[in-house]
């Protein structure tokens, strides 16, 4: 008789074993492995395995179901809406350190730009240079304007223009981001300007479509009529 060798017996024993524990008998088995599945892969996606105890997270689901939990519901959420706020912030910072460069290139242009002559450097940091003067009246805050507009990234990309699709744009003076209105109310009608917007008077840490986070922007700007 053939002598079995111990790996093998070995390999026999973890592969029944393996067996035993991947065995679903009924549907309530079946049913309850989906369920863990269905939750530990939704915690996985969202990056969370490293952050959670799994053996606590058992224990609290067998103390529900036994009506004996150690939080109350108040203080559970409380704990959860926490945890969630602060994972949020650091998952946005984390995503945002990829785009410190355009904060950077943005500073560095507008420092650039301020020392060229007819560009005018605002208390907020708005940069401007008159292209056409005009000679009509100048918006107010509350007011509603029709203006042509080409709006470009300080690489020369262009990320809208109501000059290029042929037809003026018409919106409330306080309805844009806050350097775009703050140009418009310097304009008289019949102005042309090119002005320098500071990421912090755009978009911000935001971002908005093509435009990325701390993207300093560039926009030319005719304003054709107070309306």
């Amino acid at each position: 008789m053939k002598k079995i060798s111990i790996a093998a017996v070995a390999c026999l024993i973890a592969f029944n074993v393996s067996a035993q524990k991947n065995q679903l008998k009924t549907q309530k088995d079946s049913v309850s492995y989906a369920l863990g599945m269905d939750i530990a892969s939704n915690l996985k996606q969202m990056q969370l395995q490293n952050d959670i105890n799994v053996t606590l997270f058992s224990a609290a689901m067998q103390d529900v179901f036994a009506g004996n939990p150690r939080m109350t519901q108040e203080d559970a959420q409380r704990v959860a809406q926490t945890f969630f706020m602060v994972k949020q912030e650091e998952m946005r910072r984390a995503e945002l350190k990829q785009f410190e460069g355009n904060l950077e290139a943005g500073n560095a242009f507008l420092a650039q730009n301020a020392k060229r002559p007819g560009v005018v450097t605002t208390a907020s940091g708005l940069q401007y240079e008159v292209v056409k003067q005009g000679t009509g009246a100048r918006p107010q805050a509350n007011d509603v304007v029709t203006l042509h507009y080409e709006g470009k990234l300080i690489d020369g990309t262009i990320f809208d223009s109501s000059i290029e699709r042929g037809t003026p744009a018409t919106f409330g003076v306080s309805q844009v981001i806050p350097g775009f209105s703050e140009a418009i109310q310097l304009m008289n009608v019949g102005t042309t300007i090119i002005a320098y917007i500071p990421q912090n008077l755009a978009y911000g840490d935001h971002g908005a479509g093509p435009i990325e986070p701390y993207s300093t922007l560039i926009f030319r700007i005719e304003l054709i009529s107070i309306d």
